[in-house]
């Protein structure tokens, strides 16, 4: 072959190389953007995963820190490794997240006040098996040595292959509600006790009323009145939530059918439960005495009450008095019946002093003075008129 031929030859070789690189070369180009075009889209996918991730994360921290109970993580040696503002609010942060604190140091207790071994805590109990434990009452004793009753909730935290990793636990305060279930167990005690001394009231009343000279029908009727006192006693009672009952509510009680005969001024004097209601049965008798003998038995008749709180403190007095006026001469009672009785001695017994009783010319006066001590209930400072 000549030199020129073989030239030609070899050029033609290179050419065709060329051309194959170039091809190569685009087709490596091609792959190139393919894979970055991939990569990019990883990449952003990537970066929109992590967003969603760290969203979450701050939804996770701001739910734990804002539930209104004592939440706290452990990890499976049970240390302490996250917890939220109302656990440390509860168990103080010096006691339970200085120094890598465990669940096993937390002092408790069975509800009777029996102390718990550390070796039956229900928290270290869920990092052994796995079983949760839910609506554990226990007593947790805080820093201060007092102790707090709670509802313990713990819940094991477990890996990808199932092994135990820590647990989640929480302590719900339970204090209002074991103070609910006191006040309601000792409402129910109350109402079965104040249930039988109204029975024995009742009793009494009945007892005495029938037990005169009086005819069936006539007995029948003062029984009724006085049941019917003894009710708005109740009634009165009822507006201070049966802790006590107001002078002024009593007399508008027994007197709405006589406010322009009778005139009543006095402080708005709440008195505890059993004075008020020998109160409103001694208001009755009065009433029903004035209305048959006294000065509301005439037209022309009246009656003045006044009571006020004298003193102060422990030195404070309840001072009552009763005056008729304008009514017929006055008689002293021949006989002592219940209402005699009611008017003297149940007064006395319940209002720790006897009562002044006169009969003069003017009218017949009933006076109470009597320790607030003992027949004072809570106070309102305000003057009532009727």
């Amino acid at each position: 072959m000549t030199e020129p031929a073989q030239l030609h030859d070899e050029l033609l070789e290179i050419n065709e190389a060329l051309v194959l690189g170039s091809l190569r070369q685009h087709e490596l180009t091609e792959a190139a953007n393919a894979l970055n075009v991939q990569l990019q889209t990883e990449i952003a996918e990537r970066k929109r995963v992590e967003s969603a991730l760290r969203e979450s994360e701050d939804r996770y921290r701001n739910l734990f820190a804002a539930v209104p109970i004592a939440v706290f993580v452990c990890d499976r040696n049970a240390v302490i490794q996250h917890y939220n503002y109302c656990a440390a609010e509860l168990l103080g942060p010096d006691l339970v997240f200085g120094g890598g604190r465990d669940c096993g140091s937390l002092t408790l207790y069975l509800p009777d006040g029996t102390l718990l071994p550390s070796g039956q805590n229900p928290m270290i109990e869920v990092l052994r098996t796995g079983t949760p434990a839910l609506n554990v009452e226990v007593l947790i004793e805080r820093p201060d040595g007092s102790r707090l009753p709670v509802l313990l909730k713990s819940v094991a935290l477990k890996n990808a292959v199932g092994e135990i990793t820590g647990a989640i636990n929480s302590l719900v305060d339970i204090t209002e509600r074991k103070q609910a279930d006191e006040r309601q167990r000792l409402l129910t005690y109350e109402l079965a006790h104040r249930g039988n001394n109204l029975l024995a009231v009742v009793q009494s009343i009945a007892s005495q009323t029938l037990s005169g000279t009086r005819s069936i029908a006539e007995a029948r009727d003062v029984l009724m009145h006085r049941l019917h006192a003894l009710a708005r006693s109740q009634s009165a009672l009822l507006t201070e939530g049966f802790e006590g009952a107001s002078v002024t509510e009593i007399i508008r009680l027994e007197f709405e059918g006589f406010s322009e005969k009778v005139t009543a001024v006095g402080h708005d004097v709440i008195l505890k439960r059993m004075a008020a209601q020998t109160f409103t049965l001694l208001i009755h008798e009065l009433a029903t005495n004035a209305v048959k003998y006294g000065a509301l038995s005439r037209p022309e008749g009246r009656i003045d009450m006044r009571w006020s709180i004298v003193g102060a403190g422990a030195e404070a007095r309840f001072k009552f008095q009763w005056q008729e006026r304008d009514g017929p001469p006055v008689v002293p009672p021949t006989r002592q019946g219940f209402g005699s009785v009611l008017i003297n001695k149940a007064a006395a017994q319940d209002f720790g002093t006897s009562p002044t009783i006169k009969f003069e010319p003017e009218g017949f006066s009933y006076e109470i003075d009597a320790p607030m001590s003992v027949v004072g209930g809570n106070q309102r400072a305000s003057t009532s008129r009727t």
